[in-house]
This record gives structure tokens, sequence and C-alpha cells, in this order.
């Protein structure tokens, strides 16, 4: 018999389960090999359902670390009803001057249904905001477009998402990644195209500054500058925010570093034992007795035994000073 190539145990139920499968599909296999694409589906989902996946939901499900949220549908009644639970935000009426009022639509490109939130007043900064509580609760929220460059109306494109957990080995880019989308600002996508709104490039390694990274303000041409250097002191104030050391390179670029791990904190000395009960007080009469032997003659007792002779000395006191 030859010698076995498989990379997976026989012995225990997800082996049996794979090797199941093989039988199945092998039984529905044609004569010259092939095997039906509708039958072979079935048996696949059948297959990850018997190992208690559910095949409708997203593969966060078999990360060897869960995820830190799973976001509801992407429908625009639930995310107006997440967003209007903050109180920076509202959907009831249209209050002059109130930042936080937004709308949401149905959007869909063909390919997926999302929703699409309007913010006619709203700073930048606002919505960041937006999009930060949006994406803390697994949205992929992404600011939009404005339909022309003198439109004030901000939009943002959300749809069905993941937030995964970062992992504890993560690079020093990975981190800011994570920090600057948490805090809402839009990276650019790695594109040669210029970005359609004001972006933050992908922190990129400072190649003579170990551990630092590189990062970039983009925007498209008909920005004005005060809104890049808007978000650039935006970004700088969120990285000090969190402790790291920021290098401001220009109006527009930075360098940055995490805080240092700091020292290893010395536990605590074990305290003292505390006294069981009160202490007691030596009697009287043995006080005494110390006293009497301390002031006894204990030279002329030597002197004597000294001048005995070894019947006397046997038992002569000057033994138990000895």
């Amino acid at each position: 018999m030859p010698d076995s190539t498989l990379k997976y145990n026989l012995a225990t139920p997800e082996g049996q389960a794979i090797s199941r499968l093989l039988r199945q599909i092998k039984n529905i296999e044609d004569g010259d090999g092939e095997w039906n694409g509708g039958d072979t589906v079935d048996l696949l989902c059948d297959f990850f359902i018997s190992l208690g996946i559910d095949i409708d939901r997203g593969d966060y499900q078999v990360d060897a670390v869960p995820p830190q949220a799973v976001s509801p549908e992407a429908a625009p009644d639930t995310v107006a009803e997440l967003l209007a639970a903050h109180a920076e935000f509202t959907t009831s009426g249209y209050p002059t001057g109130n930042e936080g009022f937004f709308y949401a639509e149905s959007g869909d490109d063909g390919f997926t249904d999302f929703t699409v939130l309007t913010f006619p007043t709203a700073s930048a900064a606002r919505v960041r905001r937006a999009m930060s509580v949006l994406r803390a609760a697994g949205y992929t929220a992404t600011g939009q477009a404005p339909t022309s460059p003198e439109a004030a109306v901000r939009t943002v494109r959300v749809d069905d998402g993941v937030l995964r957990a970062l992992p504890d080995d993560a690079t020093t880019a990975e981190r800011a990644t994570r920090m600057l989308q948490d805090a809402g600002f839009t990276q650019h996508p790695e594109t040669g195209d210029r970005a359609l709104v004001v972006s933050y490039s992908a922190p990129t390694p400072v190649i003579w500054r170990p551990h630092w990274v590189q990062i970039d303000v983009t925007a498209p041409r008909t920005t004005g500058r005060d809104a890049r250097e808007e978000v650039a002191h935006a970004i700088a104030t969120t990285l000090t925010d969190a402790g790291w050391t920021v290098d401001v390179r220009g109006t527009e670029t930075l360098h940055t570093a995490p805080p240092t791990a700091g020292p290893t904190p010395v536990p605590n000395p074990k305290p003292a034992p505390e006294p069981v009960g009160d202490p007691e007080l030596v009697p009287a009469d043995v006080i005494a007795s110390i006293h009497n032997v301390l002031e006894y003659n204990w030279s002329a007792e030597q002197l004597d035994y000294d001048q005995q002779d070894p019947e006397g000395q046997k038992n002569h006191i000057a033994n138990d000073m000895n």
C-alpha cells in the first residue's frame, strides 16, 4: 500500500467530514471524471453546514480570532436608527445650523444594496465622527465624492461589514491604519487615480527611522488647501492623543511612531505578616530570675572550679556555665 499523503487527521470529526465529502463527490462523478456543478455546490453547502458553519454569513466565522463587531444589515432604517442613537446626530426635521442632521436613502450599484447618508450642513469633522460610529458597529463606511467642487453637502456610503480584531503582532503601519480607520478618516485606495475625497495614504515605513511610518494627505485637485490641512492636523491630533510621537514634515506629510513600551512594573514586596493576637508580657518573677543570673559572680565560680580535683569538678556549677 502506498504511503499516505493526506494532510488531515482521519480520526477527528472534521477529518471524517472531509472524507465523507470526497466519497459523495466521487459518487456523482461522471464517466469522464467531471463533477456536475449544481450537485457539487449542494454537497459543499451540506459539508459546511455539517461543520456548524452558517453559509449565509461571512467568512469571519472561521477566523481564529473572533471579530470585534459584525454589522447589522445596511438598510436605511437600520443605519439611521443606529447613528441617530448618538447625541451628535439626528434625523428629526432640518434644524438650521445643526451639523448633525442627516437622512438615509437606499443605494444600488447593480451588485449590492447599501445605504447612502446625506449630511447637508455637516463639517468634515462631524462626518468623520459619523463614520467612526458606523465602523465601530462593523459597517464599511466610505466618504463619497461631492457632486460638484462647490457642493457643501457630504455623503457617506454604508455597506454591511465586519470589524476584524487587530493581531497582537500587527506592524506599526497596520496599527496606524486601524487607529485612523476607527477615528473615521478615509484611506485612499491603492490606485493611480487621485483621491475622490480628502484622504490619507497607506502608512509606509520610513527607511531611515525604525518603527516610524509616513502618512500623506491626498485630495482631489479642486480641494482647497484649508480642507487638506484640516485633515492633516486632525490626523496628527488623533495620533498624539493616543500617545504616538508625531513629526510634522510638511503641511500634508507627517512621520509617526507608536508609544514605546514602558518598564516592566516591579511587583510590590510582600507585606510583613501581622501579629496574631495581642503580645504576651513576660511574668515579673521570670524577669527577676534573669537579673539574678546576670548579676551572679560567675568569675568566682570559675576560679573555684579550677581549684577542684577531678572528682570535685564533676558536679560543679561551672559546668552549667561552660
